[in-house]
């Protein structure tokens, strides 16, 4: 049984920790550095996951990572030796989009699935796409279905003067709810907003088009789905998949973009390597990753009401999320009711573009009342119509949708309790959730930092683990 150290070398650089074939740690290198989209990892970044699991790096027995520069197709892989804080330890690399496929794999709770991944790796196309089979602990690269829309995206995101792709193609997904989508382009190309809008809208809608296309080009032989790769973060994309698709359980590992093939790399090591036992995980087991952290209980009560009144509160607890979605543990929350909510977080809080929508969480077992989609969305991962839209403006999109989480007690308790305690003082078992973050700024990690940015914003008031604070 091995202690097994992964690493993501590239653009959202991270560092996890697989212990006898469980994952136990995992994060970022950007909540450490405080750098959005760091590359690579540090020593210190290390020495954090070592910490937090009680080891050092001499209880390491081996290093996996990713890369895309072997000739190689998927299914086989390279034994070097890497040095560790001037340790030198066996390393397993793997190709990149088999990483991605066994993030997601080995996190489901499935026994057999097929894997498809997808994100924007530039060069080849089978720099930028895979399918994959997953079977008891193996899994095995299958074809390239040779798709390259997730480079698509990325260049339209920068053609239209949203940003960087790397940092700014989740914006181009909100802005493709205001546009239409018309036949591609680019010789009338403008400038306008509404222009850009339907620009935004076609190339949304052709990922969508292509992702299911591949997907119903799968053979019959499973009907489990699993999704991974940056493509899959786009929540409209997943949804049209779940809802349209022939498959009929899915999963998406909640770190689905770069940082999370630090973790396909070390469980493809321990499982399809080494033959190591696949671990059942609940949900809080993939989403909640970071160091722990003992909480106290808040009055419940009191928190909702306060949210009600219109105060826009912060809520630290535990361990952080893997993935750039905040779920719960290192969120901003507010009152959904409030059509002004929206406007106040984007411009004053969070001080980012004015068509970006806000996520609602809701308790899980309340949300088909609201929202219009046929399984949970634990991970944030899926974009939903809102059935009672008039009721939560907040979080309901310029298209009448909203990329819901839902919340049950065994994965979140504290979380869902405030969540709980807002519907029984209102009716409305929904809370605004976004990041605790600026803008550009990688989501806070620490108390020190949650508090930090509680006294630099404009927030009401802030929870961390339990003691709530007020300006």
């Amino acid at each position: 049984m091995a202690n097994i150290l992964g690493l993501q070398f590239g653009h959202d650089g991270s560092v996890c920790l697989v212990k006898n074939g469980k994952l136990e740690f995992a994060i970022g290198t950007e909540r450490i550095t405080g750098v959005k989209k760091q590359q690579g990892f540090t020593d210190e970044v290390i020495n954090y996951a070592l910490d937090s699991c009680g080891l050092t790096v001499d209880d390491i027995d081996c290093v996996a990572t990713n890369d895309f520069k072997q000739e190689f197709f998927g299914n086989e892989y390279l034994v070097d030796n890497f040095i560790i804080q001037g340790r030198e330890i066996k390393c397993y690399i793997i190709s990149h989009h088999l990483a991605h496929c066994a993030s997601a794999y080995y996190t489901s709770p499935f026994n057999e699935a097929h894997c498809f991944s997808m994100d924007c790796s530039m060069g080849k196309p089978e720099a930028n796409s895979l399918v994959a089979y997953g079977k008891g602990k193996k899994i095995f690269a299958e074809y390239c279905p040779n798709r390259m829309e997730g480079v698509l995206y990325g260049e339209v995101t920068e053609k239209l003067g949203l940003g960087p792709a790397l940092h700014k193609a989740g914006t181009t997904m909100g802005l493709a709810s205001y546009g239409t989508p018309f036949e591609f382009d680019w010789q009338s190309y403008t400038d306008e907003i509404k222009h850009k809008m339907d620009v935004a809208a076609t190339v949304q809608q052709v990922l969508e088009q292509v992702s299911l296309q591949v997907i119903e080009d799968m053979d019959d032989k499973t009907k489990n789905l699993c999704l991974s790769g940056g493509s899959f973060l786009n929540c409209n994309a997943n949804a049209k998949i779940v809802k349209e698709s022939k498959f009929k359980n899915y999963h998406i590992y909640p770190a689905c973009g770069d940082d999370g093939t630090s973790v396909g790399s070390a469980l493809y090591v321990s499982h399809h390597i080494f033959g190591e036992p696949r671990h059942d995980y609940e949900q809080k087991d993939l989403c909640y990753t970071g160091k722990d952290y003992q909480i106290q209980e808040p009055d419940y009560k009191q928190l909702a009401q306060e949210l009600a009144n219109g105060k826009i509160i912060g809520w630290f607890q535990g361990g952080s999320e893997f993935g750039p979605r905040a779920l719960g543990n290192r969120s901003i929350l507010a009152d959904p009711r409030n059509p002004h909510t929206r406007d106040i977080i984007n411009h004053v809080v969070k001080k980012r573009e004015w068509f970006r929508p806000f996520a609602p969480v809701v308790l899980e077992e309340h949300y088909k009342d609201w929202f219009d989609f046929p399984i949970p969305s634990p991970y944030m991962l899926y974009t939903a119509p809102v059935k009672q839209s008039d009721k939560i403006p907040a979080v309901t999109h310029v298209d009448g949708s909203a990329r819901f989480q839902t919340i049950n007690e065994r994965t979140n308790p504290n979380y869902y309790r405030l969540v709980k305690a807002f519907y029984e003082l209102t009716g409305v078992p929904v809370l605004l959730n976004t990041s605790m973050n600026g803008n550009g700024e990688p989501i806070v990690e620490t108390p020190e930092e949650a508090n930090e940015f509680f006294n630099n914003s404009h927030l009401d008031m802030m929870v961390i683990n339990g003691e709530v604070k007020s300006k």
